[in-house]
C-alpha cells in the first residue's frame, strides 16, 4: 500500500514511514499535482483539504479526510480507512525522506552519532537515499506510546 499525504499532514507522513509505509510527502504541490501523483503512483491521498477530497472523488483517487488534530487519532483513522495492520517497530523506512533503511554497522558511526549513543545503543540503521542514521533513542518510549494509543483507538 502507498500514502500520498498533502502539505498540512507532514508529521503524519513521518509516522507511516516509522510504520513501514511507503509514504510521499510533497511540498509546494497543487491540487491538481498531488491528485496527479497519487494517480500515477497508485496512492492513496491522505487531505484536511475538504475541496481536494472531493476533487478526488471526480477523477477517481481514493482519498481520506482527516479531520482531527490530534496524531493518535490521525494515525488511528487511516489505520481504519486503510485496513493496514502494522508491525511495530519496523525499521523500513526513512521518518525523513521516505528511503529505505538498511542495517548499519556501529564500526561505520564512529564520526556520525555520538560517542556514548555507540555505547549505549545496540542497532543502528541507515536510510540508502540520505544518509540519515536511526537508533532506538530516547524518543523511543514516546513513539511506542503514541503507537499504542492509535492502535487501541483504531481497534475501537
Amino acid at each position: 500500500m502507498k500514502l500520498l499525504f498533502d502539505e498540512m499532514l507532514k508529521n503524519l507522513a513521518s509516522w507511516f514511514r516509522i510504520l513501514g509505509i511507503d509514504s510521499a510527502f510533497y511540498t509546494g504541490k497543487s491540487d491538481s499535482q498531488l491528485i496527479h501523483l497519487a494517480l500515477k503512483d497508485g496512492r492513496i491521498l491522505i487531505t484536511r483539504d475538504l475541496p481536494l477530497s472531493l476533487r478526488c472523488d471526480k477523477y477517481g483517487v481514493r482519498c481520506i479526510m482527516i479531520k482531527s488534530d490530534k496524531i493518535e487519532e490521525q494515525i488511528a483513522h487511516v489505520l481504519k480507512e486503510t485496513g493496514i495492520t502494522p508491525v511495530f517497530p519496523n525499521f523500513t523506512r526513512c521518518a525523513s525522506c521516505n528511503g529505505e533503511l538498511e542495517d548499519a554497522p556501529k564500526e561505520g558511526l564512529k564520526d556520525l552519532v555520538p560517542q556514548n549513543t555507540l555505547e549505549t545503543q545496540a542497532r543502528f540503521w541507515r536510510c540508502k537515499s540520505c544518509g540519515k542514521i536511526f537508533w532506538e533513542g530516547g524518543h523511543w518510549i514516546n513513539i511506542k506510546r503514541i503507537y499504542e494509543k492509535a492502535l487501541g483507538l483504531s481497534a475501537s
